[in-house]
């Protein structure tokens, strides 16, 4: 690869990720690495209990990997995350975990396993402070200059708008005159502010999330979309690719094209695609659940067989157009393409995909992380969701 360019051995690198991803187990998503780095008081664990949920940084969970890093995981979410530790401004203590951080993140650049290393740095600053500079201000630097991509957190914005906006502003200021000024700042509101007077809602947290992902290389975005329980609009993009990559399969799959047998392939690809959705959504379905889901709703597996080998045409295809059109009115993307009457898999994994899309996301904002771990309730559920669905589609015709 001498002979490439920066750019052209980039984009190798980067096609050679996504094989790797392509060739992962299909039950899982790549874990991101994130780095959350900041001096003691930013709101470090809030932040991050607002962004991936109540399990990840519960205090004395994290797993030491050097002196001033630990990590933190939770069972089920594929994340990392990397906290600095014991970071206080100007200190002696801290000039040596700054080049220690340093060493270790630069380090894991280097490596050939592109998923061990990190893969974004959020970096916290007290929004009430008004500081930025000495020690600080040197490890930002330090951080910036391996490449990672960096993003400055203003945490706690609960002051004056015009305070915080001006405090950001000589950030910007400061990083610009020192060969920084692509490093993007984010305010955030991490948890719902009260006083006796007013209340200040939680802001911020989708824009620090479409921001990283907007940084982050390709191959790692399907785990940290999953992790982070902010942005349905963010899990609804990964969802719609889940089923695009299904039904790209399916139009180019030998056996999806041969009556009786597409049964088989179809239920395949389509307990396999639901399985991944429910996991976008931080819900685990097991298959058992999956073929239960399939079997007692309204999208059952009898039906979907006339529908795969029956000569006579059921009418799916106009079902599942009418489907698609429905759900660009709901803001998603439907890249789709037309699915012609013969290509009858495709036909069913867009019904099955989008149909469990909009139940899901129902069952994620009505139930708390705990009770989606109950895969009674989920199955339940999401059962009586998707039969209601499929009615009132039925009665506004």
């Amino acid at each position: 690869m001498d002979n490439y360019t920066n750019e052209q051995k980039m984009k190798l690198e980067e096609e050679e990720f996504n094989r790797v991803v392509d060739n992962l187990d299909g039950d899982s998503f790549p874990t991101a690495n994130i780095m959350v780095a900041g001096i003691t008081g930013t709101g470090k664990s809030t932040l991050l209990n607002a962004v991936f949920g109540n399990e990840m940084a519960e205090t004395g969970k994290g797993r030491p990997v050097t002196e001033h890093i630990d990590e933190y995981q939770s069972p089920n979410i594929p994340i990392h995350i990397w906290d600095t530790v014991g970071l206080e401004l100007d200190s002696e203590k801290t000039k040596e975990s700054i080049k220690a951080i340093r060493e270790t993140i630069a380090a894991k650049a280097q490596l050939e396993d592109k998923f061990g290393c990190v893969h974004a740095i959020w970096y916290c600053v007290n929004s009430g402070s008004s500081r930025y500079q000495g020690a600080e201000l040197e490890f930002i630097k330090n951080l910036h200059s391996i490449g990672v991509p960096f993003i400055i957190v203003l945490t706690q914005c609960i002051g004056e708008e015009e305070d915080v906006n001006s405090f950001e502003n000589k950030i910007k200021e400061i990083n610009a005159s020192m060969g920084m000024d692509d490093i993007e700042i984010v305010q955030v509101c991490a948890k719902e502010f009260k006083t006796r007077m007013f209340t200040i809602p939680s802001f911020g947290l989708d824009t620090l999330v479409d921001t990283t992902i907007k940084k982050m290389p390709d191959f790692i975005k399907g785990g940290f979309v999953a992790a982070q329980k902010v942005s349905k609009v963010q899990k609804r993009a990964e969802c719609e690719e889940i089923i695009y990559g299904y039904i790209k399969a399916a139009k180019e799959g030998f056996w999806d094209k041969v009556p009786i047998l597409n049964v088989f392939s179809a239920n395949k690809r389509i307990i396999n695609m639901l399985k991944k959705i429910g996991e976008m959504y931080n819900t685990q379905v097991s298959p058992e659940g999956i073929e239960k889901i399939t079997k007692e709703s309204g999208i059952d597996f009898s039906n979907a067989f006339f529908g795969l080998v029956s000569p006579i045409d059921m009418g799916y295809n106009k079902k599942v157009m009418s489907l698609l059109e429905a759900k660009k009115d709901e803001g998603f993307e439907v890249k789709v393409g037309e699915i012609s009457k013969s290509q009858r898999v495709a036909v069913m994994i867009a019904f099955y995909g989008y149909t469990f899309i909009s139940a899901i996301e129902e069952l994620w904002e009505k139930f708390t992380e705990e009770q989606l771990k109950d895969m009674d309730i989920v199955c339940r559920n999401l059962i009586d969701i998707i039969n209601r669905i499929l009615k009132e589609k039925v009665k506004s015709k």
